[in-house]
């Protein structure tokens, strides 16, 4: 993403598990919530978080079930020039 960026992610999950989604860095809107943590419903649930790119780094994004989170379950979110 880059500095000052509109971002927009949509999350399907396709397994029957919840899995409550954290971004580290920034907070997001999902609807009319403020939050960094977001539960993604099981069975082709969908979640839409959407942010402003105002603090640059590299952010953690990931599962806050601990072992999913062990398996992998995690993407680095980065600024690019």
């Amino acid at each position: 993403m880059r500095r000052d960026e509109h971002v927009r992610i949509r999350m399907t999950n396709r397994s029957p598990v919840v899995h409550p989604m954290h971004l580290h860095g920034h907070f997001f809107r999902v609807g009319d919530a403020v939050k960094d943590t977001v539960p993604v419903p099981g069975h082709m649930g969908q979640v839409i978080i959407e942010f402003h790119a105002d603090n640059p780094g590299r952010w953690l994004f990931h599962c806050h079930n601990l072992y999913h989170l062990d398996a992998g379950m995690a993407r680095v979110l980065r600024y690019v020039e």
